[in-house]
Parts: C-alpha cells; sequence; structure tokens
C-alpha cells in the first residue's frame, strides 16, 4: 500500500481525489497532507481520515512517513513542488497543467530525467478513460482519416457539484504574504509566455487553454500526434471562446472551446473516415461514475451500422490513480510523464500566435 501525501485541499481534492482514493484503499493510505488554509486542512483532513496534517508543503514532502505525492497545488506551483518531491525521492502525481511556463517545465523534466527510479506522472484523466482507450485501440490508419472534431463546450463545475455536495473554503486565513506570492509567480509565468503586455483575452485564453483545453487537446496528440501546423484560431468572448483549426496533412482537425452558462458539458471526440466514424464524449467530472459510450459507426453505400461500446462507468480520475499505482508498484508504462506536456505547452503558444495574426 502506498503512503499518499496531497499537497492542497480544495475543490477538486475534495469533490473529486479523496472520495475515489477512499474506494481505493487497498491501494492507498492517506499518509498526509497540507493546505495553506488551516481551517480547510482542519475540515479535511478529519472527514476523510488523512493521518497527519502538515504546517507545510516541504515538510510533508521531506517526511519519510509519505512514498508518493499528489500535487494539487495552484497551477504556477506545480513545477517548485514535483521537484521537490521527486529529489526527496517520492513518486509524484501531478495535476494538470503540469506547469505554466517552458522553462518551468523544462526544469521539472531534467529532475525527473535524473530519477528514473521514481514515477512522475501528470493527471490527463481523459487519457485513461476506458472509452478513450478502446477508441484508441480502433482507430483507422491516420492515412485514411477525413475529419476530426474536438470540442469542449461546458458549463463550468460549480452549476453541478453545489447540486450534490459542498466545498470548503479558507475561511481567510491563508497568509497575505503567500497569497501575493502566488500572484506575482503566476503573473511572471504568463509574462514569460505572452508578454507582459499582452491583451486581458489572450491572457484568460492561455489559462483556459492550460486548463480545460490541456485535456482535450493532450487527447488528440495521444490518438493523432501533434499536428504539422496551427491553420488558423480565434479567440472570442474575452478569452473563453477559442476556435483552431489543426493541419495533419491530409485532414484538418478542428477544436471548439467555449466556457459559457447554458447547463451542458460537451466534451467530445469525432473521427472520420470515408465510411467509418469513431464518437465519444466525456461526461462532467464533478458528478463522478456517470456513464460513457463508444459509437462505432460503418456505413456502406446500402447499409448503415451504429454499434455501441459500454456503458463504462469506472470515472477516469480512479483508472488515472490505478494506473499511477500500477506504474509505481509493477513498473507499467507511465504514459504522461512532464516531458511530455511540453508538445502541450507548444501547441498553445501556436494557437495564440496563430490568434494574434
Amino acid at each position: 500500500m502506498l503512503k499518499l501525501g496531497l499537497i492542497g485541499l480544495g475543490e477538486v481534492a475534495q469533490l473529486i481525489h479523496l472520495p475515489i482514493l477512499q474506494r481505493l484503499g487497498g491501494l492507498y493510505q492517506l499518509a498526509g497532507a497540507f493546505d495553506p488554509s488551516p481551517s480547510v486542512a482542519a475540515a479535511i483532513t478529519k472527514r476523510w481520515n488523512i493521518a497527519k496534517t502538515f504546517d507545510s508543503a516541504e515538510a510533508l514532502i521531506a517526511s519519510p512517513d509519505i512514498d508518493a505525492v499528489l500535487v494539487l497545488s495552484p497551477d504556477a506551483y506545480h513545477g517548485r513542488h514535483a521537484r521537490a518531491a521527486l529529489a526527496a525521492g517520492k513518486h509524484v502525481l501531478i495535476e494538470k497543467p503540469c506547469c505554466l511556463a517552458p522553462d518551468d517545465l523544462a526544469e521539472l523534466a531534467k529532475v525527473a530525467a535524473a530519477h528514473t527510479d521514481r514515477v512522475a506522472m501528470v493527471g490527463y484523466m481523459r487519457r485513461f478513460a476506458p472509452a478513450f482507450v478502446e477508441a484508441k485501440k480502433r482507430l483507422p490508419p491516420q492515412s485514411d482519416i477525413t475529419y476530426v472534431r474536438v470540442r469542449d463546450v461546458i458549463c463550468e463545475g460549480p452549476w453541478y457539484f453545489r447540486q450534490t455536495d459542498g466545498v470548503v473554503v479558507p475561511q481567510g486565513d491563508i497568509p497575505e504574504a503567500l497569497l501575493t506570492e502566488g500572484r506575482e509567480l503566476r503573473t511572471s509565468m504568463l509574462d514569460a509566455v505572452l508578454g507582459a503586455d499582452a491583451p486581458t483575452d489572450i491572457k484568460t485564453a492561455y489559462t483556459v487553454m492550460t486548463g480545460l483545453s490541456s485535456h482535450s487537446l493532450s487527447a488528440m496528440r495521444d490518438l493523432l500526434g501533434s499536428p504539422k501546423r496551427v491553420i488558423a484560431a480565434e479567440i472570442k468572448q474575452g478569452g473563453t471562446q477559442i476556435t483552431a483549426l489543426f493541419d495533419y496533412g491530409n485532414f484538418t482537425a478542428i477544436y471548439e472551446c467555449m466556457i459559457g452558462d447554458v447547463v451542458r458539458f460537451e466534451a467530445s471526440f469525432e473521427i472520420n473516415t470515408r465510411w467509418n466514424r469513431i464518437a465519444f464524449e466525456y461526461p462532467t467530472p464533478y458528478i463522478r461514475n456517470l456513464p460513457m459510450t463508444l459509437e462505432l459507426q460503418h456505413s456502406t453505400d446500402d447499409d448503415n451500422t451504429v454499434t455501441r461500446l459500454g456503458p463504462f462507468h469506472r470515472d477516469p480520475f480512479e483508472a488515472e490513480l490505478r494506473a499511477f499505482h500500477s506504474t509505481i508498484t509493477e513498473g507499467s508504462w507511465n504514459r504522461t510523464p512532464p516531458a511530455e506536456s511540453m508538445a502541450d505547452l507548444q501547441l498553445f503558444a501556436d494557437i495564440i500566435k496563430a490568434a494574434r495574426r
């Protein structure tokens, strides 16, 4: 059983990771946690029976009672906390985005390469969903593909989880110096990537891509590889609407992203050849174990058949945590090491560049 420490006990930890980790009690022991809000740390460690509360991320990482670290801290701290954990001999699972800036990610990849006996995995949970894994097995040759559409048209998570659960929030007890440090660190990273004079909509679009879009665009790369180029891109609605066209040689892939207030969660893939279609759609992660199906369509001149596989009910986050465990304990293939995320940051930069044109 792996003794797991959590850095960060916010929304995603409370609503997703901790309920799943409790079910995976045969694989993981909740050995410790740190959150910069003492009120959140006290409430959540008690609720989920976490063995120990640490006063800092550094103390948790240094503890001999921790085998592996789940990095759930704010995005700008991911690289720092993951590097420290690896240097301390811990395995590490990093929530996406792995890092906000290429320099930060390059440093992390270097540390991971120097600690090959430790597992460093990025939490692209959609790539572990059973329907996605089945779709990958059934992919046609890329030379046969004629059209690909990827969509993230969603309403944000709070609309869903307010009806099913509550989130413990800080009671004004995060040190002001830490809040200031976090804002300055994030700003410096975004300025390094986009330029200090980048318009607000460009900065918002980049944070949308490193957050929501990283799931789908990483999954697109997993299925198809990186595109040859970004043909065109548009950013609208203050940065919350992103449309991009990707050149894959013999076909074009289109990515549509829109965060709005109409209640829907359309996170979907569609891959077409002349006579066949593969399609699947992810449900909102904020309601656990919702069904997911894989649709396979085959047409001929005089016939048309649609086959649905599933429904699959295993939560992608659970599949990801099981994969992390098996990579550590059985030497299974690590599908999402930090260095692999560099292609995402390059693609985001290319989308921004195309939009600016």
